[in-house]
Formats: C-alpha cells, sequence, structure tokens
C-alpha cells in the first residue's frame, strides 16, 4: 500500500488512463490525483514538451537534436530496467514447476526440431519494428496538421506511445514468465530432450514416474529447465502483441485523421504482420514447441495486455489531436 492507503493497482490505472477524456469514467478516487505519475511527468521526452509554450518559437536544429536525445535516453531506460527486472524475475525469484512425468503420453514425445521462427526475429519484429512504424505513422499525422512546435511535439508523442508499447510488452513478458513457471507444462519434445535413463525409472503398470525417481541424461539442465515451460506460448504472445497493437494503432489513426497514406500504410502493414503471426503460431505447434493450446494461450495473454493500454485509446479528433496539440488540416476520407 502507498500512502493514504492507495494500492499500487490504482497508481497503475493512474498511469494507463492517463490520457482518457474528461467524459471517461475515473478508476480512482479524487484523493489519489495527487499520485497519478502520467508518463509525460515522469519521462524526458514528455517534460521537454511541456517546456515549450504554444507561442514559443521552435529552432528546429535544437528541436532535433533535444527530440532524439531525449528519446534514445527514454527508450533505453526503460529496455534496461525491463531486462534487468525479467532476469532477476526469472532466474532468481521463478523455478519451473516439475510435473511428474506422464509414462504413455504420447504428446511429449515428439521429436526435438530447431525454431522456424527463431527468438531474435520475433524481438526483431514484435518488439523494434512498432518503433519505427509509430515513427512513420506520427510523421504523417504531424505533417497533415497544424500546430506549434510539431517537431518536439513529434519526437515526445512518437516517445511516449512506443513506451506505453513497452511496458503493455513488459508486462506480458512478466506474465508469461510468470504462469509458464507455475503452470510448468511439459513441451511436445520433452522426452527427446531429457533423454530419461529408463534402467533407473519403472513406468510399470503406473501412470506417470514421481520427480524424485525422474533421471534425465542430458546435462543440459537449461535445456530440460525450458522442456518444463510450454504454456503460454511465449513467441504466440509476442507475435500476437505486436498484431493486436497495430490492429487498434493504424486503422483508428487512420479513420480519424482520413490521411490517404494511413490507409495504405494500414493496409499492407497489417496483411504482413497478419500472415506473420499466423505463420509463426503455426509453426509453434509443427516445430513441437507448443501444443496448440499453448498458443491459443499466447493468444488470449497478448489481448488481456494490450486492450486496457490500447482499447480506449484514438476513437476521435480529439483522442489524435488534443494530445499532440494540433488541430485538422484536412477532411475526413472515408
Amino acid at each position: 500500500m502507498t500512502r493514504d492507503g492507495l494500492s499500487m493497482c490504482q497508481v497503475s490505472a493512474a498511469i494507463i488512463l492517463e490520457e482518457r477524456g474528461p467524459d471517461s469514467p475515473k478508476p480512482i478516487s479524487d484523493d489519489s490525483k495527487k499520485f497519478r505519475m502520467p508518463l509525460k511527468r515522469i519521462t524526458f521526452s514528455g517534460r521537454l514538451a511541456t517546456k515549450h509554450g504554444a507561442d514559443e518559437e521552435e529552432n528546429f536544429r535544437e528541436s532535433l537534436v533535444r527530440g532524439l536525445v531525449c528519446m534514445i535516453l527514454d527508450i533505453s531506460i526503460t529496455l534496461t530496467i525491463s531486462i534487468v527486472l525479467f532476469y532477476t524475475f526469472s532466474g532468481y525469484w521463478m523455478s519451473p514447476y516439475e510435473r511428474p512425468m506422464p509414462c504413455n503420453d504420447e504428446s511429449i514425445r515428439q521429436p526435438f526440431k530447431p525454431n522456424t521462427v527463431g527468438m531474435t526475429q520475433v524481438l526483431v519484429i514484435s518488439l523494434g519494428s512498432p518503433f519505427f512504424i509509430i515513427c512513420f505513422v506520427e510523421a504523417l499525422v504531424f505533417h497533415h496538421s497544424q500546430g506549434s512546435n510539431k517537431l518536439t511535439n513529434y519526437f515526445s508523442t512518437s516517445t511516449l506511445v512506443y513506451l506505453k508499447y513497452l511496458l503493455a510488452y513488459a508486462l506480458c513478458t512478466f506474465v508469461m514468465e510468470y504462469f509458464k513457471c507455475t503452470v510448468g507444462r511439459l513441451r511436445p519434445h520433452f522426452i527427446a530432450v531429457c533423454q530419461p535413463d529408463w534402467s533407473r525409472m519403472d513406468c510399470t503398470n503406473k501412470e506417470q514416474v514421481p520427480v524424485s525417481e525422474t533421471f534425465c541424461m542430458n546435462p543440459d539442465s537449461r535445456r530440460i529447465r525450458v522442456a518444463r515451460t510450454s504454456f503460454p506460448s511465449g513467441h504466440a504472445a509476442a507475435a500476437f502483441h505486436v498484431l493486436f497493437f497495430l490492429c487498434i494503432y493504424l486503422p483508428r489513426i487512420a479513420k480519424v485523421t482520413g490521411i490517404p497514406h494511413l490507409y495504405r500504410t494500414r493496409n499492407v502493414l497489417l496483411l504482413i504482420y497478419t500472415s506473420w503471426t499466423m505463420f509463426t503460431a503455426i509453426t509453434r505447434v509443427t516445430d513441437f514447441w507448443h501444443h496448440s493450446t499453448d498458443v491459443l494461450g499466447g493468444m488470449v495473454l497478448a489481448a488481456v495486455c494490450v486492450l486496457p493500454f490500447f482499447g480506449w485509446q484514438w476513437k476521435n479528433d480529439d483522442d489524435v489531436y488534443v494530445p499532440r496539440q494540433l488541430t485538422k488540416s484536412r477532411p475526413h476520407v472515408e
């Protein structure tokens, strides 16, 4: 609990709902307003934007340098903290629940195969590419709108949207790791990875072998640990996370602004990312790294993490133009 009896959940809700309009329901009481920590107040990019008044003339070079520096600092700090916390959480605080090994479960006797979609590719597409998409989309919005200090506000808006995406991504990752370790479901290739020493294990008239009587001949303990964390699928969660975000961000920004280039961008990107996400989800099963329900669990987890952060945003002109300190300069295109 925080001061005056405010819980961490209340403070978190205030952060997530910072950009809601005045007509939106208030999840916390008026007494907790002083504890709100909107991203604009706790980030370099947000504070940079608030320092420039509406009538203050903008220096292009100065705004460009400051915007880039603040953007790099904010993203670097967020990523560093998230990575350190994740490895601390997964390496020291959590370990997979060790289930007894079933004796006659054919679903865990599949061969071990390399990943068709590797972790590097997943991270580049789900974590890296949204940054460039956000920057491109915001550039179009600012270019086709009117306002003062556009360059400063552009860097601030692009950074804050991406930071919120990173926070949702980090939440999804932590929840995913928690369920992986808590459930401890065996992967389809568990037997191939474990390489059980059947001479020391007795499956006669037994449905499963207790953990204390399970002996794996594979010396790679890390590989065995990974083989005990099938549910939910991390690849699927990451792939659907970026897809769900783009399915909200791109269509809504395009509809509100009416910018023709955004409609074309939306169509192309959603086709590409939908195809890649489906391919990733399918190969997790065909590569025998996950059961089909693991992939479904990853998809549900991604939706649960994305919707609270972005499901209510960018629905009308006030959601798009007011936070960016812009006015619409082109008519809406249906």
